[in-house]
């Protein structure tokens, strides 16, 4: 394996550096990014900085304190040089050959699929992996392996979003664009906290604000982004569908819907009026904790505006109804008929660089590339010509059940070969005991990934070494259909290899070689652009590496189009007719959706009395994999901690900074305390990004809730009802990742620790021990921010669990709908965040 496999840029010489344009990898929003480079100490080529590309739509010039730290990023220690090989369970890991590795892994996969059949394999995978890496993926799953069994991290943030899409507007994705922000005179901010996890996003609403519109913002918590908000409605978790289904009630009241665009452009209003007189204003008063006059103030303001722009994200899609909350939000915009035009239009934000690109490469349930389906004979006979395969190769049935599905077949025996790219689910999957289950029980699990130590690569077989977006080329699509081309800066380390090449060598070394034999990136995407789908819009016929080397480009994007598209469904931006959108349904027209208030799976009760709310920081993201590396991050967002309400905390005995165990009836974490009013009292905050790379009893998603929503398969991580005790030993500081070298060393770095249940990995690198518990001095005001308040982490002994059989398959039972009308219990309040 050579350095040839992945493209390298010309070389630059020491005090002029060059630069290469490419985007940033974090979140959804897809900012695009100019990087320095110059020569390292050691002659190598290296990244010195990283600014924003003033010429790209996403971002005009501005990146978050995430991007502009890219540079520290990539020069952070712990690469994967190598692939790394357990012999044996309980042995470590150690280096090994990467092409001898990623032939016995093929041989190793082929003969566990001879033996037990397709459902024994499963592929869970990322929407950080490039455009090709997520078709390869799928290709070599539903069409040549013909297994049902691939997943994709994007089921835990953004599935209900895309469901909810399918069934109100007949196709995934956005109506409209990021430029629909500088045109709306109203913002319906709703289960997202834009200020800190899309803050690029959301100056921009804040521009918007400043030149006279208005914001409204709901959440459970007193976030950053309800902070500048014109009217913040505080929710009480679980009742999203109430505030949605009372608004609407209201808009229909005031007279203040388009009978003309209902009429023309959707089906199903008529019985939208019966089932809203179940919602009047002091109805949803009473479940949602918000006073009738602001649910009343904001049914006007969005009811008066000439153009208004809703975005949620997970506080909406986490949750066992997450598909009607994004269905009762579009509700809203077909009434009022704000859809489809500049300035109006339901937008949800997603949360990786290439969350969008998955989902339009079928990379979870039964999709097809293009937007397509196995369970739609049409779609599969599209598919299996595009790849070359015999009608009726791919399965009818080639459809799984979702992340939460995947991990209990892996648990019970059925799948017994697991092959996890690019992320990390041993720290993100909620009730993760089950994952941790699953990956001990398979016979032979596989990570890929550009750093060692992860929580997952503790458990695996085989860890194979991949390049990271600098170090290849590939295409990344963001929340707004736009399309970046990633290109190479500099090498990968030692034998590190693009995603999708390692899996093409796989495919190949399994017996696909016809099929999986590429000589670039770009000759991949050349085949992904003949899935267009002319029933949904999506189209990249205009689309090239050639154009994408001068320009993003967005779809849909005809031959000969302009780059920019930012309306779908409307003549010549999506192959709609005049006169107004025309849908990808049967009908041509948008679908209202009535969709009663329902509870959370797991209510608060007497044994379980608080509600558990999880999420983002500003300055970290997801499980700390990248941004745990970068020291002036860790300084912003030192450490883990927990919210609770100053009057639970007075009943509790908890004063800042003590240890707060938070036990479900699943598990328990340990976090410090923060006293605070920004969360409602009955309920706490957690952030999710600490694991145990960190220490012990510091993951979230070991208390955390897998039950799902039974039409996306996404989990309810937003609710779930715990326990608050101050916990009787002292706090301890967690670990954090010292400051890089100039640059990362090539060296494999093994042994992670070898499985043992549930313990914390002893990290590779050296500790950084944080004096007092507090934060060092943080570099806040270069980036002209407040400097984070001192939180002292805790690292208590691990104690038994609270799990038990019992009350894990309780924790499974999956709620029933009704099929219409709520069922108001009273005395009972519902939560939901």
């Amino acid at each position: 394996m050579t350095r040839q496999d992945t493209p390298t840029p010309r070389a630059g010489t020491a005090g002029t550096p060059d630069q290469v344009r490419t985007v940033c990898s974090y979140c959804g929003v897809g900012c695009g990014m100019l990087l320095d480079i110059g020569a390292g100490p050691d002659g190598r080529r290296t990244v010195l900085k990283a600014t924003g590309d003033r010429d790209h739509p996403a971002n005009r010039g501005r990146l978050c304190t995430k991007g502009a730290t890219t540079a520290d990023l990539l020069a952070a220690p712990g690469r994967l040089a190598t692939a790394l090989v357990r012999e044996e369970r309980g042995a470590g890991l150690v280096p090994a050959d990467t092409g001898r590795t990623l032939t016995e892994t093929a041989r190793r996969l082929r003969a566990i699929v001879d033996e037990h059949g397709p459902d024994a394999f499963a592929l869970y995978v990322s929407g950080q992996m490039s455009l090709e890496a997520q078709y390869l993926a799928n290709k070599l799953a539903k069409g040549f392996l013909r297994t049902n069994q691939i997943e994709s991290n994007s089921r835990l943030c953004m599935a209900s979003a895309g469901t909810g899409y399918k069934l109100s507007l007949g196709a995934d994705g956005p109506p409209g664009s990021y430029d629909d922000l500088d045109r709306a005179d109203v913002f319906l901010v709703i289960g997202s906290n834009m200020a800190d996890c899309h803050p690029i996003l959301f100056l921009r609403v804040m521009e918007r604000v400043k030149a006279g519109a208005k914001l409204i913002v709901v959440d459970p918590r007193r976030t950053a982004t309800a902070d500048k908000a014109d009217l913040f409605l505080r929710i009480r978790p679980g009742t999203d569908l109430a505030l949605l289904n009372g608004l609407l009630h209201l808009l229909h009241e005031n007279g203040h819907t388009d009978p003309g665009f209902i009429a023309a452009h959707t089906e199903g209003w008529e019985a939208m009026p019966p089932f809203l007189a179940d919602y009047p204003p002091d109805t949803v008063a009473r479940l949602t904790g918000i006073p009738e006059a602001d649910i009343r103030t904001a049914a006007e303001w969005i009811g008066t505006a000439g153009e208004w722009t809703s975005c949620w994200t997970m506080g909406l899609n986490q949750s066992t109804h997450g598909t009607w909350n994004t269905n009762a939000l579009v509700n809203l915009h077909l009434a009022t008929g704000a859809i489809c035009r500049p300035g109006s239009g339901p937008f949800s934000l997603t949360g990786q660089p290439n969350a969008m690109g998955g989902r339009e490469m079928g990379y979870m349930g039964p999709g097809l590339p293009g937007q397509r389906s196995v369970l739609v004979a049409e779609d599969r006979a599209f598919t299996e010509e595009l790849w070359g395969l015999p009608p009726g190769t791919i399965r009818e049935d080639g459809s799984g059940q979702g992340t939460v599905d995947l991990f209990r077949r892996m648990a019970d025996g059925e799948i017994k070969a697991c092959w996890i790219i690019c992320t990390n689910p041993v720290a993100s999957v909620g009730n993760r005991a089950t994952v941790v289950e699953g990956l001990r029980a398979a016979e032979l699990v596989i990570t890929q990934d550009a750093f060692a130590d992860t929580e997952t690569n503790a458990y695996a077989d085989v860890v194979l070494p991949a390049a990271l977006w600098t170090e290849t080329e590939g295409v990344l699509i963001n929340s707004e259909r736009g399309l970046t081309l990633t290109r190479p800066a500099v090498d990968p380390p030692g034998e590190a290899l693009a995603d999708w090449r390692i899996i093409a060598r796989i495919a190949c070394a399994m017996g696909f070689e016809e099929a999986f034999t590429y000589d670039s990136a770009e000759e991949v995407f050349e085949e992904i652009r003949r899935a267009g789908n002319p029933r949904t819009g999506y189209d990249l016929s205009g689309v090239s590496y050639e154009r994408l080397r001068a320009t993003p480009v967005q779809w849909p994007a005809a031959a000969g189009g302009p780059a920019r598209n930012p309306i779908r469904y409307v003549e010549g931006n999506g192959g709609g007719r005049g006169g107004g959108p025309v849908f990808p349904t049967a009908s041509g027209r948008a679908v209202f959706h009535a969709r009663p208030h329902i509870d959370p799976a797991e209510m608060p009760d007497d044994a379980y009395p608080f509600v558990l709310n999880t999420g983002r920081l500003q300055h970290q993201w997801h499980t700390l994999t990248k941004t745990g590396k970068v020291p002036r991050l860790n300084k912003l967002n030192p450490a883990p901690f927990v919210e609770l309400h100053p009057e639970d905390a007075a009943r509790l005995g908890i004063a800042a900074d003590d240890p707060v165990e938070i036990a479900s009836r699943r598990g328990k974490a340990v976090l410090p305390a923060v006293v605070t009013d920004r969360v409602a009292p009955g309920n706490c905050f957690a952030p999710f990004h600490w694991n145990d790379l960190f220490g012990e009893d510091l993951c979230v998603n070991a208390v955390t809730h897998d039950a799902v929503d039974p039409l996306s398969f996404q989990p309810e991580l937003k609710v779930c009802a715990v326990a608050l005790a101050k916990a009787a030993v002292p706090a301890r500081t967690v670990a954090t990742v010292p400051a890089p070298a100039a640059r990362a060393s090539a060296v494999p770095v093994v042994p992670l620790t070898s499985l043992t249940p549930l313990a914390p990995l002893a990290p590779a690198l050296p500790q950084v021990l944080v004096p007092g518990g507090g934060p060092p001095p943080g570099p806040a005001a270069a980036f002209g921010l407040d400097p984070a308040p001192p939180r002292r982490p805790s690292c208590p002994p691990r104690s038994g669990s609270t799990s038990s059989a019992s009350s894990r398959d309780w924790s499974r039972a999956r709620p029933e709908y009704p099929s219409c009308r709520p069922a108001h219990r009273s005395g009972r309040i519902t939560r939901n965040g």
